[in-house]
């Protein structure tokens, strides 16, 4: 998945639950700014700013996905003499080589071929070894011809809904260069009495511009350009686009 760039803006449309939203996402700190969508709107409107749980990018899957660097170490070889910290040389011949390799996180389990989306993937089960607050993937369809991830599952918690433990499944394909989480569906379970709450949202439209305003990913900023009446730099940022 680190195959596939990023890009430093996205600006897309969202179906939520039966509303659209425009989403303004920023890759470096996963910040976002969400408005009501009104195509006819050139004003600024209300919006909440605030860091994606899943954003477009998925940023966290790329870092669950692929394994952590393993760590190495090699001795310097000391035939041509080696520089030791304490200023002197050594004629000591290098007899072996350590590498140290961080251990596996999680233990697999292969569930044979399901089709995705009218693609073959092959599901792979996971479970943490140790620590599944921390590795909150759980199962995993990759593409039998590209071996691409064509879909993700977890239990992980929502930062900006801290009190409910989440059940995630997110969908992804390609956009232009990137891949894309273009369909999520979470639910959240609250510990007690209350019930289940149900999300799922789905991707519309899409771009990709070079820069925003540092503001619009800042709420306060923002407050101040929407109460001064600014116009909307995203207004027309779909115009002649048909979904992607």
């Amino acid at each position: 998945m680190r195959s596939y760039g990023t890009p430093p803006y996205v600006v897309y449309l969202a179906s939520e639950n039966g509303d659209t939203y425009r989403i303004a996402f920023r890759a470096s700190d996963e910040m976002m700014n969400q408005t009501e969508y009104s195509p006819n709107r050139t004003s600024l409107a209300p919006a909440a700013v605030y860091r994606a749980f899943v954003g477009p990018l998925s940023i966290t899957v790329h870092q669950a996905v692929v394994a952590e660097p393993s760590a190495s170490a090699s001795a310097t070889p000391a035939s041509t003499g080696g520089d030791l910290s304490n200023g002197l040389l050594s004629d000591l011949k290098t007899i072996a080589v350590v590498s140290a390799r961080a251990r596996p996180v999680y233990t697999a389990k292969d569930h044979g071929l399901e089709t995705i989306d009218g693609h073959s993937t092959d599901r792979i089960e996971l479970s943490p070894v140790s620590d599944p607050a921390r590795y909150t993937l759980r199962d995993l369809w990759i593409d039998t011809t590209t071996y691409d991830v064509r879909r993700a599952d977890y239990i992980t918690r929502d930062p900006n809904v801290p009190d409910a433990t989440v059940y995630l499944t997110v969908n992804f394909v390609q956009v232009g260069p990137y891949w894309i989480a273009a369909r999520w569906v979470a639910i959240y379970h609250f510990i007690g009495q209350q019930p289940p709450i149900y999300r799922e949202l789905k991707l519309v439209k899409m771009r990709f511009p070079d820069a925003l305003p540092d503001w619009l990913f800042n709420q306060r900023g923002y407050e101040l350009h929407y109460m001064a009446g600014s116009p909307d730099p995203l207004a027309h940022i779909f115009d002649g686009q048909a979904s992607p």
